[in-house]
Order: structure tokens, then C-alpha cells, then sequence
């Protein structure tokens, strides 16, 4: 996975420069302190995941880093899982947060997620986190056209935060024809991310297993 770093500090930028280069299955894209520098950055427009390091994160600072990597997966770090400050973010354009007392290993998985567009949450306040999103949320209300038998349990799988991978495990499909069920879901949803589709999902019930 393509990994992009936003962080003002210049310490911090160098420091997860080295960190990230020796993790496995990532590659560090790039690092910068402005948003200018992500477009840059970003010019190749491959599946990227962007670590932002802003300490308290600001939802303007994320709504730009938003447009400039609108395809990459914004992962931001926070002090603590604190489910107001989350809604706000996941509603800014974030698709996860990771605290910063979480081990590398969760960090490597996390922007692995991130990167593939899979929403990443702490489990304990996932479901109630796309609750609350869903209630209030801005997804698309009818269906370009029904969703088929297997459709229905990706997406149900997907309402209940599992990963691509694991969705393949539970319904024996390989990760790329779960990834062919998602496009398919997408473009009947009318939803443009992940996360618009698990929104559709829970407010239409689907994370209630029939």
C-alpha cells in the first residue's frame, strides 16, 4: 500500500518517514506539511492511504487534506477514541482514526484498510459511530436497481465491519471477486466509498443479520 504523510512538524514527518519504510507491504509515497504538496503527491492517482499527524485534529485542515487525495483513505491519529470527535471526522471525509498509543502492527493494518477504502474503526464504538452517521447521513435513498442474493450479503458483511479479506473467508470468494461485489454495490447504491455504502446499509437494516 501507497502511503502519503501529512504532518506540519518537520520531526514528525522524518520520524514516520523511517518508521513506515520498514513496515511490510507499505510504501511511503511521500511526505509534506501542506496540502499543495499532497495534490502533488497524489499526481499518479494510485490506491493510497494518507497518515495525518496534526495533534488535535482541525476539520478544516481534514476537509482540505480531503480534496486534495479525494480517492486515498485519510486515517488520522487521535488522542482517544471519543466517539463526538470521530462523528466529526468520518463526516469531514476521514476514513479512520487510530489512537497513538496503538501498536505499529495496528498502525501497518490500519492504513492497509484505509488505502482499500475499508472504514477503520475501534470495534467497541463502530456500530454506534455508523448509527449515528447513518441517522444523519447524506447517502443515496433507493436502489439504481436490486441488489442480487450474493450482493446482499457482501453488503451485510460489510455493514458489520468486516474487511474485504474476510468477507472472501465467510462466503468462500477470493478478495477480488469480493472486490467486483462492491463496485457492483456501489454503482446501485449510488454511493461513491465504503463508507457511503455501510451508511446505506445500516439504515436500511443490514447489519441485523435476516
Amino acid at each position: 500500500m501507497r502511503v502519503l504523510v501529512y504532518a506540519p512538524a518537520a520531526l514528525h514527518r522524518e520520524a514516520w518517514q523511517a518508521l513506515l519504510a520498514r513496515q511490510p507491504d507499505i510504501v511511503v509515497g511521500g511526505t509534506s506539511a501542506e496540502t499543495d504538496g499532497l495534490v502533488r503527491l497524489n499526481a499518479a492517482r494510485e490506491p493510497t492511504a494518507v497518515l495525518v499527524d496534526v495533534g488535535t485534529p482541525d476539520l478544516d485542515i481534514i476537509r482540505r487534506i480531503h480534496a486534495a487525495v479525494p480517492d486515498g483513505g485519510l486515517l488520522v491519529l487521535v488522542p482517544a477514541y471519543d466517539l463526538p470527535s470521530i462523528i466529526e471526522l468520518l463526516q469531514a471525509g476521514v476514513t479512520g482514526v487510530i489512537a497513538r498509543d496503538e501498536p505499529v502492527a495496528n498502525l501497518s493494518r490500519a492504513l492497509i484498510a484505509a488505502g482499500r477504502g475499508e472504514v477503520v474503526l475501534p470495534p467497541a464504538i463502530a456500530g454506534k459511530a455508523l448509527s449515528i452517521l447513518a441517522r444523519g447521513g447524506h447517502v443515496a435513498g433507493g436502489l439504481a436497481e436490486p441488489l442480487s442474493e450474493r450482493e446482499s450479503e457482501v453488503l451485510r458483511l460489510l455493514a458489520q465491519g468486516s474487511t474485504n479479506k474476510d468477507i472472501a473467508q465467510t462466503l468462500t470468494l477470493s478478495v477480488r471477486t469480493v472486490e467486483a461485489h462492491l463496485r457492483n454495490i456501489y454503482g446501485k447504491l449510488g454511493a461513491r466509498s465504503r463508507t457511503e455504502a455501510v451508511l446505506w446499509a445500516v439504515r436500511h437494516g443490514y447489519m441485523v443479520a435476516e
